[in-house]
């Protein structure tokens, strides 16, 4: 990866984290360290003690079936380092060309999206 692919990267996730704070004032919301094998994602917001996984993406290229493998893999690698006894929700955003933050795309399963409204 290029050094001008890596800054984009880290400006998408520094945006994404400053919106998320913006938006989610009562939460608890920080960048994750790079782990390698062990990442843990990219970004972690805790609501009201329940802890989501953001798995950030700012590709030409979209491949959600790797994305969405990484996300999860790395929410259950967040988890194994916590010691926590159920692994959070795994979610991938991914930058829209183009676009603003608020546009960005939110990648989640059926069953996920229906937890949060049944």
């Amino acid at each position: 990866m290029s050094a001008k692919n890596k800054r984009k990267g880290s400006k998408f996730e520094t945006d994404v984290l400053s919106w998320l704070r913006s938006k989610l004032p009562n939460s608890l919301t920080e960048r994750l360290a790079k782990a390698g094998k062990n990442d843990e994602g990219d970004i972690v917001c805790i609501v009201s003690g329940k802890p989501y996984v953001f798995e950030l993406k700012a590709t030409a290229r979209m491949d959600l079936p790797q994305f969405w493998r990484e996300a999860c893999v790395e929410a259950e690698n967040y988890a194994k380092a916590r010691n926590l006894d159920t692994v959070p929700p795994a979610y991938v955003i991914v930058k829209r060309r183009m676009a603003g933050i608020d546009e960005a795309w939110v990648v989640q399963t059926l069953e996920q999206w229906s937890q949060v409204v049944l």
